[in-house]
Parts: C-alpha cells; structure tokens; sequence
C-alpha cells in the first residue's frame, strides 16, 4: 500500500500552524488590552485636568467652593516636597463674616464666615472662618514695620480697606461683605485641622 506523504505533510504543518495562529490571537488581544487600558487612562487624565479647569473658572466661589478637598492639587515646593494648593488661586471672592473674637488676630483678621450654612456664626465660639490679609503683608511696607504701628491689625484693617471707624464697630454683633482675592488655602492654621482660605482683602463692607 503506497504512503501519500504527500497528505501526511499537510497534517503535519497544520498541526504545527495552529497552536503559533493561536498565540498570536493571544498575543494581539492582550496588546488590544494593554492599549485600551492606557487610552482609558489617558481618557481619565484629561477629565480630571478638564473638571479641575473648569472649577476654577467658576464665576461665583463660595467658602465651601473653596474648601472642598476636590479644589486641591498637589505641587512641589522649593524643597522638591509636595504641598497642597487651591486651584482657585488669583480668583475673586464677596463673603459676609463676622469678626472671629475666639482666635487671635494677627496679620489681618480672621472672619467667621456667614453663608447659607453658617447663618448664625457666633463670633465668640469655634466657627468656620477665613483669614483677610492686606496685600501688603510681608512687604516692606507691612504696617508691622511702620513706626506708628499699634499692633492692633483689626483696626488698621478696617481703617485701609473700609473707611469705617473702628470704635464704633460692634465686634460681636457687625456683619460685614468682604471682598478680596483667593492667595491659598492653609492646612496647618487651624487647631481643628480644617482647611482654611486665605484672603487677599480688597474692600469691606458693613452690611447691617
């Protein structure tokens, strides 16, 4: 009986075909994967930049804007260590607040804040609150450096940014509109560990 070698040929590379044509499909579909998995990871990259660009344009900030933990992002200090910053940074702000008396006031003053959850803030009790500070803060005009300088910041905060007379200010019970620009917000001033917005001040208003 003759042996068609010619068929036991055949046989023999499809034998051999099939498993490589198997581990290329192998092959290709985990580099499909692999491709996929960092197109998505792209794709979730840029929406985050996009939602953290498009927090930051927004027109009207309130304080819980600015204190959401979602408006930080991590940066690297002069020493190469990571720090958190706002990304509100250079945006403007109208906020009411009452005079915090509970904590002490230096380079500014530290306003409990007044908002739609902060409807009665008691001056006198542990509230949320903001730091106001001149725009002249750490310069060489900083009113600590003055030679008529009294050391009572709230004073000379109300007498450059409103006009208003400081003797005749209830600091318990005035409500005022602050104006001012986000400088940053502060992770390391409150005996609470609350994040706390800086404020560059522009104007203040009494309201009531």
């Amino acid at each position: 009986m003759a042996i068609n070698y010619y068929a036991i040929m055949i046989r023999f590379l499809i034998l051999l075909i099939l498993p490589l044509l198997s581990a290329g499909c192998s092959i290709s579909k985990n580099l499909n994967f692999t491709l996929d998995n960092e197109k998505n990871e792209q794709s979730t990259l840029v929406n985050n930049i996009n939602a953290n660009k498009m927090l930051a344009s927004t027109t009207v900030l309130s304080y819980a804007d600015v204190i959401n933990e979602n408006s930080f992002i991590q940066e690297k200090n002069s020493d190469g260590e990571m720090e958190k910053h706002s990304i509100y940074r250079g945006k403007n702000v109208q906020w009411m607040g009452r005079v915090a008396n509970r904590y002490s006031q230096i380079d500014g003053i530290k306003f409990c804040i007044i908002d739609d959850k902060h409807k009665n803030a008691d001056s006198r009790a542990d509230c949320d609150w903001f730091w106001l500070f001149p725009v002249n803060l750490a310069t060489e005009n900083s009113p600590e450096r003055q030679t008529n300088w009294d050391g009572f910041w709230p004073s000379y905060m109300f007498k450059t940014y409103s006009g208003l007379n400081p003797e005749k200010i209830d600091w318990d019970k005035d409500t005022f509109l602050i104006y001012g620009e986000i400088e940053d917000i502060d992770l390391g001033v409150d005996g609470l560990n609350r994040p706390i917005p800086t404020i560059i001040a522009t104007k203040i208003e009494k309201i009531n």
